[in-house]
């Protein structure tokens, strides 16, 4: 309202300076003996897809991973010899640490094959290359987000089995974005895609969409959603270092949610 009534009191139409602040990706033409044609027509529709669906395969995998492996070496007793080793903060430190060196290492060689096929068609000028710098940010906030939740969901219990009930509210985050997928890269800038930019978890996934669509937010909005993820780093890893550091040791069972609550409260 105040920024219309500035408006309106200068003489300025409101609508055009919308227009003329939108900067749409170039669409990209193929030009042959036959005449004009638009290239590859649905690259722009499927490319906040194609991040999307990279960054989801990076957290999820690598999240599974981190549940799987915490879960064995705490059912098979591993865990207290590692733990005569390093103390327990050490330890979920260098277990994210290293599924996520692994993943990033699997998403290079998954983004220079793409861009190796987009240069051999010529097609390398319809992608920013500020993109990939923010696919990178966002898997950071992402994994950081779910990777520490996983390893303490796997601490909390004794076998796969007993996993599943704490997995439920996890596995609901990883569903909701392919939900929201479709809507928000059709329409980015509509009132659903903004604020799925700034409720974590699912910021990162709402914000890589509208980037890569044919509309991007402005660097103030990215840059918001990206310190609103790093807070909810903070807050999910600090919640699961102490259900992390409790359940290691804990065997019997399985606690529930207020017990969880209780040994935040407590550690």
């Amino acid at each position: 309202a105040i920024v219309a009534a500035r408006m309106q009191s200068r003489g300025l139409d409101r609508a055009l300076v919308n227009e003329l602040g939108t900067v749409p990706r170039v669409q990209s033409t193929t030009v042959s003996d036959e005449g004009e044609r638009r290239t590859v027509g649905g690259f722009q529709f499927a490319l906040p897809i194609m991040f999307m669906v990279l960054l989801m395969m990076g957290v999820m995998g690598s999240g599974q991973g981190l549940l799987t492996t915490v879960i064995e070496e705490k059912s098979s007793r591993v865990i207290e010899v590692l733990l005569s080793a390093v103390s327990p903060m050490q330890l979920m430190a260098g277990k994210l640490l290293g599924h996520m060196a692994i993943t990033l290492l699997a998403m290079s060689v998954y983004i220079g094959l793409g861009l190796l096929t987009l240069t051999t068609f010529s097609l390398f000028g319809l992608l920013d290359p500020m993109l990939i710098l923010y696919l990178f940010i966002f898997f950071v906030i992402g994994f950081f987000t779910l990777g520490s939740l996983m390893m303490a969901a796997g601490a909390a219990v004794n076998d796969m089995r007993e996993a599943q009930s704490l997995m439920t509210p996890l596995m609901l985050v990883l569903i909701l974005p392919w939900f929201m997928m479709i809507p928000v890269s059709r329409d980015p800038d509509s009132t659903f895609a903004i604020v799925t930019s700034f409720v974590p978890p699912v910021n990162t996934l709402g914000m890589l969409l509208r980037l890569a669509s044919t509309q991007p937010p402005p660097q103030w909005q990215v840059w918001t959603s990206i310190g609103i993820g790093v807070l909810g780093v903070i807050a999910c890893t600090w919640v699961a270092a102490k259900i992390f550091k409790i359940g290691l040791l804990m065997f019997g069972k399985p606690p529930n949610l207020k017990t969880l609550v209780r040994w935040v409260r407590a550690a």
